[in-house]
């Protein structure tokens, strides 16, 4: 698999210890600039699968709501910190439950929305951020690991500004581990022919539950819960024929019920996981 756009080639390549597919090409720095401007986040976001733009706050208050549910079971309303934040709807609804909430965004456009709204909103990568050590109970990365040219770093530092037996909370894209991607790939593979994506390269990585357990394992984050989820048929992503998108709607329909009933085969996951409170990778206090 392979991804064409703007006249470049970023193939898929995969990790056969772990499964961890990735582009052996990456984007520029500027390109990935680029990439995450305005446009993207009225329609791009999430695959092109969500419901609305995220500058609008009702297309995403009832996502909110359960979310922020959720994150109440983990104990005390602390520090928060949402790294990805886009437009810091969640930072805002956050701050409004009682959290200390703070934001780390890398589109201008986005991080300047958020700011005007008088949010605490970092414009920039999380590391630029400077945060001490220890420094927040709660770390929420939404549809946002798969997008950095360095996860494990990403990674690293979210364990690193995290309190012993604080909690972090990833929700995000397996879109390779689907029924209809996998098929797809096998398929193409027998046939030794690549599956090409006239579209901007977003994923940089792609995970599958295991390489996902295994990288927040490799920066001493203790998993305590994975959850796999399966998006219903709807508008497939990208150029695709006619044809493509009534076999992968079709495929998809018996994907949902395997996903519901099975936790397998899931295109979208959730992990939580805690950072121990004696932690032998991370610096005591």
């Amino acid at each position: 698999m392979r991804y064409e756009w703007e006249g470049a080639t970023f193939p898929l390549i995969e990790c056969w210890s772990c499964g961890l597919r990735f582009l052996g090409v990456q984007p520029a720095p500027e390109s990935l600039g680029r990439l995450y401007r305005a446009e993207y986040f009225e329609s791009d976001y999430r695959c092109g699968r969500a419901a609305g733009s995220s500058f609008d706050e009702a297309a995403l208050a009832a996502e909110d709501r359960g979310l922020l549910d959720r994150f109440d079971t983990f104990g005390a309303r602390g520090r928060f910190l949402d790294v990805g934040c886009a437009a810091g709807w969640l930072v805002e609804h956050a701050a409004q439950r009682g959290w200390r909430a703070q934001g780390v965004e890398l589109s201008e456009s986005a991080a300047r929305f958020a700011r005007e709204r008088g949010l605490d909103v970092f414009h920039g990568e999380l590391a630029a951020a400077g945060f001490p050590e220890g420094a927040f109970d709660l770390v929420y990365l939404g549809d946002v690991l798969e997008h950095v040219p360095d996860c494990r770093a990403i990674l690293a530092e979210v364990a690193r500004v995290l309190k012993p037996g604080g909690h972090v909370y990833l929700r995000g894209p397996i879109t390779t581990n689907s029924l209809a991607r996998a098929l797809g790939l096998t398929l193409f593979a027998w046939l030794g022919r690549p599956i090409v994506l006239r579209e901007p390269p977003y994923h940089l990585w792609e995970f599958t539950p295991r390489s996902l357990r295994r990288l927040f394992e490799t920066t001493g984050l203790r998993v305590t819960r994975l959850e796999q989820s399966k998006l219903p048929p709807g508008r497939a992503h990208g150029d695709k024929t006619p044809l493509e998108r009534a076999v992968m709607a079709a495929i998809d329909a018996v994907n949902v019920p395997l996903t519901r009933w099975f936790g397998a085969c899931g295109d979208r996951v959730t992990v939580i996981a805690r950072r121990p409170v004696q932690d032998p990778t991370l610096p005591r206090r």
